[in-house]
């Protein structure tokens, strides 16, 4: 097993069990079958981190949108990362296992099509550039110029180009979890107050 399949691996692995462990700290907090921990003001609270840390996620598109030419540090791009992953998972200490109404389950369900498709974008950019650097460094070693070198690579290169495709899922999964967090947001507020 290669060093990314082992990675890959281990990385779902851990979504997978951090979501079981959401789903259970979630179990744990409902104290009553009739009145889920997902309909109480801990919870609402809870929901509105999980939001807050969530928008965090927008800091760095928007800042490459706004100025496409800057190049931003990746400290940035690892905000994205981390509150990428770590306010869904706040939601789903949320959301619960209780299952009542569409609108919450379907932005459930796309706010997690949304973090495995960063996950996978991610997971292939990173595969596509440690392939770019280990061909580079093995053609060095062959004695190669320059030229030649840059020559075999560039169609390796636009392949790694290809590969973003992942965003034309990526953005408009984002924009569908937004306006259905909208849409529970101005329910939840309408049905049942903060």
């Amino acid at each position: 097993m290669s060093s990314l399949s082992r990675r890959t691996v281990r990385i779902l692995g851990f979504v997978c069990l951090t979501i079981l462990s959401a789903f259970l700290l979630e179990y744990v907090l409902t104290t009553t079958p009739i009145r889920p921990f997902g309909h109480t003001q801990p919870a609402h609270l809870v929901g509105w981190i999980g939001l807050g840390i969530i928008s965090l996620t927008f800091v760095y598109p928007l800042k490459r949108w706004w100025h496409p030419n800057q190049v931003w540090p990746k400290r940035w791009f690892h905000v994205h990362m981390v509150a990428g992953i770590l306010g869904p998972l706040i939601i789903f200490i949320h959301a619960g296992v209780h299952f009542h109404a569409w609108v919450p389950i379907l932005a459930l369900v796309t706010m997690v099509l949304v973090v495995v498709s960063g996950i996978v974008g991610q997971a292939l950019h990173y595969w596509m550039f440690q392939l770019l650097y280990e061909r580079r460094h093995q053609q060095d070693f062959e004695g190669l110029s320059e030229e030649a070198v840059e020559a075999r690579l560039h169609d390796l290169a636009l392949q790694e180009k290809a590969l973003r495709w992942w965003k034309c899922l990526h953005g408009p999964l984002t924009w569908s979890f937004v306006a259905l967090t909208m849409l529970h947001l101005g329910g939840a507020l309408f049905y049942g107050g903060l």
